[in-house]
């Protein structure tokens, strides 16, 4: 049954060979050469007539193979008889040095193209090196290699679930790039030799081939010019996009996407080094942090201003350049693009705020002025009222509560604890979700308001619990001035020579021990001054915060540094306030110890039944 076959097969190897142009020597060759049993290797006829050498006689490629049998010593073929051009790139190319010392002859050429008796054109569907299937083709070998040890990534898997790879392999997008485009098909180079294409220098061009609109502006800008001169820490298009991860911008894994620009420019402008070496500005990126913008952006609000909204992406150019975007003259076109009312004021003022000590700019020294007020007015008032606070504390276990209000006398009215709650639930929501807005990282934020949703909602509550605290105000300011009770009350709370008397009375008894404590009016020195700070710091919390809400008017018309000032004395007055009722009024509320565990006047409107039997022995 063997020697059938065998005929048979020669046979048809004959007359196929005798239809084509082949000289005749080439049946004889394919006889053997479709034999099995003949120890040779095979050729596939329908495969070989569809490739791109099927017009070749086999004397082209296997010289001094002419006559059958041949000598099995003859030399190897080799492509470069044909593709001399081709052949020396290669053969100069770091790849090719690789691959020869592996593969010898046509096999070298065959480890990318395939079987040379099989291999299609290039333009070809089923060639391993067409566009479509290069990636793969180039795995092939990639993959037996310990990238992900040595570089922390696997090139194929990256490039799969790129923008790039996506787009040729699920999307079938022809002009989508593969690995030749990046790195080269013959003239393939380590990405340190200054030939290769994946060179540093020589990236912006390589990727400047499809993306020609990027290059042009890449190329005007402070980095394609530092790039151009040869500046080996200038960034190039992977320092920003990536490599083979290179990802959408719209998606949330870019290294370019909103939510991840400032992390990617801070890798630069966040060195230390470079900072000292190039003479840049200081941590720009803690700075933004810093700011209205910075804190929005980290509290999730991706639609703030980022570092790419002010400075561009690839034409970034330096601010004294007249092309900037943020040169000063082009500031209110710049931020007109998100406050369509910035007015011509809205240079006076930088967003990266410093808070330098040795800054020669008037504005950030006023600044810094104010903070570094604020920061000594909160540890001047806070520890004053520690200090008296102790003191009033100590005294009354030693001796007992003895200075109490009168326990017969209605504290709150009806209408006083509706407003007193009210204020309370509207102070707590607007201190929490501020606090939030400013630290949004912190623990406490995140276990409410998290992500892009979480901030809106804080910001929405922020402002539901600000209305809530204007109406209140409102009313608050119509009952003092339009109603007997009000007016009655405004007159207790007015301060007076003797709220100083008593002051120093009361310190003068508790500290040096002398003398008796003051018998206090319906209101004393303690609850006045309570109240009055209340009051005062209203008013600078709405008219600072309305800066803020209310931001389109204020850029119209205020400049840039003037609403920074606003914002900064907002933050810190909202420190202060804070830190002043839990350290003022929870202790005169709750661990004084004449009301402890808690007054009850702002529910019942009285003291506890305790102390009126105290303090009034007819109870």
């Amino acid at each position: 049954m063997r020697t059938p076959a065998r005929f048979c097969s020669a046979v048809a190897w004959m007359l196929w060979a005798a239809t084509t142009a082949w000289a005749g020597d080439d049946a004889s060759c394919l006889a053997c050469h479709a034999d099995r049993a003949s120890g040779a290797p095979q050729i596939h006829a329908a495969r070989f007539q569809k490739s791109v050498h099927k017009d070749l006689g086999c004397s082209s490629c296997h010289a001094g193979k002419e006559e059958v049998p041949h000598d099995p010593k003859a030399p190897p073929v080799s492509c470069e008889a044909c593709h001399q051009k081709i052949s020396q790139v290669l053969h100069s190319s770091d790849h090719g040095k690789l691959l020869a010392k592996t593969h010898k002859g046509a096999a070298l050429c065959a480890a990318c193209h395939g079987p040379p008796h099989e291999m299609s054109r290039t333009s070809g569907p089923s060639s391993p090196v067409s566009r479509s299937r290069i990636p793969m083709t180039c795995n092939r070998c990639h993959q037996k290699l310990d990238f992900k040890g040595k570089f922390g990534l696997e090139p194929f898997s990256t490039y799969t679930a790129s923008v790039h790879g996506k787009a040729m392999l699920e999307h079938q997008d022809s002009k989508a790039a593969v690995c030749i485009d990046c790195h080269g098909a013959h003239d393939l180079n380590f990405s340190n030799n200054s030939r290769s294409r994946a060179y540093k220098f020589n990236i912006p061009q390589t990727c400047g081939r499809c993306h020609p609109k990027a290059l042009a502006a890449y190329s005007r800008s402070i980095h394609g010019v530092k790039s151009a001169s040869g500046v080996k820490d200038a960034p190039v298009c992977t320092n920003c996009h990536g490599e083979h991860n290179i990802t959408a911008h719209k998606e949330p894994g870019s290294m370019v996407y909103t939510g991840s620009i400032v992390k990617t420019c801070s890798a630069c402008h966040g060195s230390e080094l470079l900072i000292a070496k190039f003479g840049m500005p200081l941590d720009p990126a803690r700075t933004y942090l810093d700011s209205y913008h910075g804190v929005a952006f980290v509290a999730g609000n991706l639609a703030s201003a980022n570092c790419a909204s002010c400075h561009r992406y690839h034409d970034i150019l330096p601010s004294s350049d007249p092309d900037s975007s943020v040169n000063p003259a082009n500031l209110q076109k710049t931020c007109g693009a998100c406050h369509s009312r910035a007015g011509e004021l809205v240079h006076l003022g930088k967003v990266h705020m410093t808070f330098s000590t040795t800054s020669r700019d008037i504005r950030e020294t006023v600044l810094q002025t104010v903070r570094k007020i604020y920061i000594w007015l909160i540890l001047a008032t806070i520890g004053g009222m520690l200090l008296h606070n102790f003191l009033d504390h100590k005294r009354k276990l030693l001796l007992g509560p003895d200075h109490a209000h009168d326990p017969k006398e209605l504290r709150m009215s009806r209408n006083e604890r509706i407003q007193h709650l009210i204020l309370l639930v509207s102070f707590i929501g607007l201190a929490y979700t501020g606090f939030c807005h400013t630290y949004p990282e912190a623990f406490w934020a995140q276990a409410v308001f998290h992500g892009a949703a979480g901030a809106a909602q804080r910001a929405f509550l922020h402002r539901l619990f600000a209305v809530i605290f204007l109406t209140l105000g409102a009313y608050h300011l119509y009952w003092l001035t339009a109603t007997p009770e009000g007016r009655r009350e405004l007159k207790a709370l007015s301060p007076r020579w003797r709220d100083f008397l008593d002051f120093l009375q009361l310190q003068r008894y508790n500290l040096l021990h002398r003398g008796g404590p003051p018998k206090f009016d319906r209101f004393n020195y303690i609850e006045k001054a309570e109240y009055w700070a209340l009051m005062w710091g209203s008013g600078i919390m709405i008219v600072t915060g309305g800066v803020a809400w209310w931001r389109e008017l204020s850029l119209r018309f205020l400049s840039k540094w003037f609403i920074d000032l606003c914002l900064l004395i907002h933050f810190m007055e909202a420190v202060l306030a804070c830190l002043a009722i839990l350290v003022w009024h929870l202790y005169w509320t709750i661990f004084d110890p004449e009301v402890y565990p808690m007054s009850w006047a702002w529910i019942t409107g009285k003291t506890r039944l305790e102390h009126q039997k105290r303090h009034d022995p007819s109870q």
